[in-house]
Formats: structure tokens, sequence, C-alpha cells
């Protein structure tokens, strides 16, 4: 209906029916929105052209791909650009701080590789800089997410991503090998590489990074809060009576992260 429109119904599982694995549920999803994908990326690449707006493109495409995973149907174009201009204001920061770090990250490599005799303190300093840009990058993994489904502000979204940075390692790799692993074939194969970013993989990434991330923030911030509030969590179909996302990588208990402070009254969700 539309080339820009997912006509797909919402979640229809049955109360009772059982719940499947997150290695089948990921399959399933990337399959059923296989050629979905190549129209959300060719959107985030048209969005990203001016390169100050690639934090609120990004912000966008996490919310279009938050849909994705909590099964919700949606108008891509028109859903991206309004979450292109809600959350305008939070994201476009975080991108121009993710463009500085890139920029630098890219120059410490380079003055690295270029340098004849290196002491032990360069080799620190390097390592250094290079465990905290992927850090940050693991960071940025929640940072979007929260910016579109949680209302907080951005020093709390910031803190609430360091510490999840440390919850949730094992799908965090996951993704970090995936990212890294095409920053590496675009580095070094750019005429094979970059020509298809219009259309590939940038949409794959972000479905992988929602997918393994957003679970943590349901069960360390979402979840938590409703829980304490005692109100419906909105991302809780009807049907269900407890929540569907219980396969969180552990049976640990949950850790509360700040929800506190919120831009509207009793509601975390946007």
């Amino acid at each position: 209906m539309g080339l820009f429109f997912d006509n797909r119904t919402g979640p229809g599982v049955p109360k009772n029916a059982p719940k499947k694995k997150p290695f089948f549920r990921f399959w399933e999803l990337f399959g059923n929105k296989f050629w979905d994908f190549f129209k959300i990326n060719l959107i985030y690449f048209l969005f990203c052209i001016p390169i100050v707006t690639i934090g609120p493109a990004t912000a966008a495409m996490t919310a279009l791909m938050r849909n994705i995973y909590l099964e919700r149907p949606q108008f891509y174009f028109h859903d991206f650009k309004n979450e292109f201009k809600k959350n305008f204001k939070k994201s476009v920061a975080i991108g121009i701080i993710n463009v500085i770090a890139i920029v630098i990250t890219i120059l410490s490599i380079i003055m690295f590789l270029s340098m004849e005799k290196l002491t032990t303190m360069d080799e620190v300093m390097f390592a250094a800089s290079i465990a905290a840009s992927l850090l940050f990058l693991i960071m940025n993994f929640y940072i979007y997410p929260q910016i579109v489904a949680l209302d907080l502000k951005l020093t709390d979204i910031l803190r609430n991503a360091l510490v999840l940075s440390f919850l949730n390692i094992g799908r965090e790799l996951i993704v970090l090998v995936f990212v890294v692993g095409y920053a590496f074939l675009a580095f070094n194969f750019p005429v094979f590489v970059l020509p298809l970013t219009p259309v590939v993989p940038l949409a794959w990434l972000a479905f992988l990074s929602v997918f393994c991330c957003y679970p943590a923030i349901q069960k360390h911030i979402i979840e938590p809060y409703y829980r304490q509030t005692g109100e419906k969590n909105p991302e809780i179909p009807d049907y269900a009576e407890e929540a569907i996302f219980t396969d969180q990588g552990g049976n640990e208990q949950s850790t509360e992260i700040n929800t506190s402070r919120k831009r509207s009254k009793g509601k975390t969700i946007k």
C-alpha cells in the first residue's frame, strides 16, 4: 500500500502461544522486512546528506526499527519525518559528537600507524583512545533508542547508556563485530562498499542494534518503572498478561536505572 508504508498488522500472537527464541525471532522479522530495509536505508541516506542531520536521521531510523521490533505498523516516510523533527534537538547534539569522535579516532589510527618509533606511553595512549571510542560507540546502541522511546534529559540518557554498556555485553559484542566489520570493509574497499551505502547495510545494522540492545532498556528501565508506578506498560499488547520480552540473555535481577527526570507526568514511554 504505497512505497513507504508497512501495511502489516501489529502483534497478533495468541496469548498462550509459545515464545520464540530471540535468534529465530530475529530472522523471522529480518525476513519479513527484508525489502523494507532497503527503503528505510534510502530514506536515511537522503536525510543524512547534510552532515549535521546525521544524528536526527539516526534517531528517526532507530524509531522505525523499534516499531519493527515491537511489530507495530507504520508509514515509513511519514513516521521517519515525524521522528526526525520530534527528536531533532537531542539527537543533533549526539550526531555532532559522533562525527567528531569518528574523525578523532581515524586521525589517531593514522598517526599511530605512521609513527616509526613507539614508546610504551604511545601504545598506552593509543589503546586508551581506541577503548574510549569503542565504549562511546557501544553507548550509541542505547543512546538513540532512549531518545526515541523515553522522556528523559540528555544527561540522564548518557548516564543510563554508560551503565547499560556493562549490563548487556554479550549482545553488544555481536553488534560491535558487525559495525566494526562494515567500517573495516568501507575503509579498505571503499570502491566496492561505499556505492552500496544508499541502500545497504545501514538499516540492517540499525535493526541488529535495536534487536540486541533495546531489550536491555526494557528490562532495566521501562519494566521497573511500570512495576513501580503500577501503570500499564504500553509496549505490552492488551492480550498479554505479562511481559513478552522475557528472554534478555540471563536470569539476573533487574537493575533500576535513573528514570526520575521526565518531561511528562507519569509516562516514561513516548
